[in-house]
């Protein structure tokens, strides 16, 4: 049975003292997705950490279907975790350095609980390029319900430079890369593996209503890898947006 006073603690204690962990074990771990966000609401109870936005994972149609999920995961950003442009970590900020080249959202105010996509936009306040660099607790890699406890794989972001004119472009089927130190350690032209950014925003609303929350102004919500997340242990980090720009930061080796 899911006990999510026990599993929350193992798991706020492995993120404050930036620790590594097994899996949980079976008879408190999560079985599904109420459960595991029951336990990263409790989790991050216990972190005493400030949530400052969203993340979405997992933000594509066909993603979804593939673990059963009636849309994007969602996990908290936090305060002291978002940066800016060019920032710096080290090796003993992370343990598994998840390289994402996102979009993200910052709010102006907050949507209804029953805002479309397209209400949505008057609420936005800007739009910018990214870099998510997730991170877990788990020696190893685990499902996403795992996952999903886990503060969904939270770990630093990047907030890079604000897209002018956002109204007016496409997002849909520019090529994004991601490097390491030059390497390149993934692309992406298709535009069916790119996350619904506004649909995504949509579900997030409704998702926050049903659980007595809302977006906030302020409220930073990254909206889903746009190229495959790789794993860098360290090394300069870049996102490359083709006609829109690039978003870089560094992992120092300590």
């Amino acid at each position: 049975m899911t006990d999510i006073t026990a599993a929350s603690r193992i798991l706020a204690d492995a993120f404050v003292t930036r620790s590594r962990i097994d899996p949980l074990p079976s008879d408190i771990a999560p079985t599904n997705f109420a459960e595991a966000y029951d336990i990263q609401d409790a989790t991050l109870a216990l972190t005493g950490a400030k949530q400052a936005g969203w993340k979405l994972a997992v933000a594509t149609r066909a993603a979804q279907e593939k673990i059963g999920a009636d849309g994007p995961l969602v996990g908290p950003l936090l305060d002291g975790r978002i940066l800016s442009e060019g920032a710096q970590l080290t090796t003993d900020d992370l343990n598994f350095p998840n390289i994402e080249a996102e979009i993200a959202v910052v709010m102006e105010s907050s949507p209804a609980p029953d805002a479309t996509s397209s209400d949505i936009l008057d609420h936005i306040k800007s739009i910018h390029l990214a870099i998510e660099i997730a991170d877990r607790r788990y020696h190893e890699k685990q499902d996403p319900v795992q996952t999903l406890a886990d503060l969904n794989s939270t770990g630093y972001f990047v907030l890079g430079q604000e897209i002018e004119g956002w109204r007016d472009l496409g997002f849909i089927g520019g090529t994004v890369t991601t490097k390491s130190n030059g390497e390149v350690l993934a692309t992406n032209d298709d535009p069916d593996a790119w996350p619904e950014i506004f649909g995504g925003l949509e579900y997030l609303v409704g998702f926050l209503a049903k659980r007595g929350k809302s977006l906030m102004p302020g409220d930073v919500i990254t909206t889903g890898a746009c190229a495959l997340p790789t794993i860098s242990p360290f090394g300069k980090i870049e996102a490359i947006f083709d006609g829109l720009g690039t978003v870089t930061a560094e992992i120092k080796k300590v």
